[in-house]
């Protein structure tokens, strides 16, 4: 068995990440059982702002996937979402009066405030933020590797995405603290996938 730290992320070109990497060696043809853990964290902030009955609707999504590679194959079951979160907020609002200035529609004093004319709808606000942090542990398998040293690459790619129309939105997802476990196994394939023995 092998067990590593996190090491420092380098960014790939198409948007994965080596996030965890060790090596093993087998003596005798083996089949690899890939222990992933990682702390994530996810961060959704969505504003809404709504008046005169008018919708509003903010979302922010982020995620992280992960996935193994050995000796440069993908290990089994492949991509794998070690945290995903969307976030979506409405809102449907009548606004409030501000701003009301007696005489403003037109230069007459009068004393008396016509709320439609001589005053400001001010839109009203709903703001919803989501924060979570979480371990997560998932098994990678690699069948069938013959005998020699094999490297074991842990890759992660973070996603967020965005979309406002009166309010805002962001997302954002991190990834803390880690290890790699790698053991020899013995396992066999059956028609409902691979069976540890």
């Amino acid at each position: 068995m092998a067990v590593v730290s996190p090491m420092l992320a380098t960014n790939d070109a198409d948007g994965w990440s080596t996030v965890l990497a060790g090596r093993i060696h087998t003596a005798t043809p083996k089949d690899l059982l890939i222990g992933v853990s990682l702390e994530t964290s996810l961060l959704t902030d969505t504003l809404v702002k709504s008046s005169g009955g008018t919708k509003d609707t903010s979302t922010a999504e982020a995620g992280i996937e992960v996935k193994v590679l050995v000796d440069g194959s993908e290990a089994a079951p492949g991509v794998v979402v070690f945290d995903k979160r969307k976030q979506q907020l409405s809102a449907s609002l009548g606004g409030y009066y501000t701003n009301c200035v007696d005489g403003s529609n037109g230069g007459i004093l009068d004393g008396i405030i016509d709320v439609t004319m001589e005053c400001e709808l001010a839109s009203e606000e709903i703001d919803l933020l989501l924060e979570t942090t979480a371990a997560h542990h998932f098994n990678f398998i690699q069948a069938d590797l013959g005998q020699g040293v094999h490297d074991v690459v842990v890759k992660a790619k973070i996603s967020n995405n965005s979309v406002s129309a009166n309010g805002s939105a962001s997302a954002s997802a991190l990834l803390g603290n880690g290890s790699l476990s790698i053991e020899e196994v013995q396992a066999v394939n059956s028609p409902d996938g691979i069976v540890l023995q």
